[in-house]
């Protein structure tokens, strides 16, 4: 890992503090997982692309298809995204074609969005979605309402907005 990734990680833990404990998730049961083919091989390469929902401390929220917690950043008022280079590699993109859907979620509010360098990312309300690079299981919610990058960065509810709750 270059220099930079691992002093644009030790930033981010830093910035977010020690993980404190966290309410894991409940996941939903598999069929309101929605799938949208094979996994891209880059940063946000965790699980095939999917967006599902799950219960969290935070109320029902919006994860990946293996319950990773996605984020929203705020410094982001229209679907084009801003975080690239030492900010991508801590909120990794949720890179992927567009889904289709859970019945929580409002189909119509999922689309892409095209990334510098050609990459297609998932939105949910104009929002580009996004993991943190410290949240490695089901159900974590290590950064919730912090800001980092010029902008904060929240979970977000089924409707596709913020919740803004620490």
């Amino acid at each position: 890992m270059s220099s930079v990734r691992l002093a644009a990680l030790a930033f981010l833990f830093l910035a977010c503090g020690s993980p404190g404990p966290t309410a894991p998730a409940s996941l939903p049961p598999s069929p309101t997982s929605v799938g949208t083919g094979s996994a891209p091989a880059t940063p946000s390469a965790f699980a095939q692309p999917a967006l599902s929902v799950a219960d969290s401390r935070y109320g029902r929220i919006i994860v990946d298809g293996s319950g990773r917690t996605l984020y929203l950043f705020d410094l982001e008022r229209d679907p084009t995204p801003r975080c690239y280079g030492a900010c991508a590699v801590g909120w990794p993109p949720l890179l992927g074609s567009r889904t289709v859907g859970v019945p929580e979620l409002n189909q119509a509010l999922i689309a892409t969005v095209v990334r510098k360098g050609g990459s297609k990312q998932l939105t949910y309300n104009g929002h580009p979605l996004y993991f943190y690079a410290g949240d490695h299981s089901a159900g974590d919610i290590n950064c919730q309402a912090v800001t980092e990058f010029g902008g904060g960065w929240y979970v977000i509810d089924v409707n596709g907005n913020r919740i803004s709750t620490p």
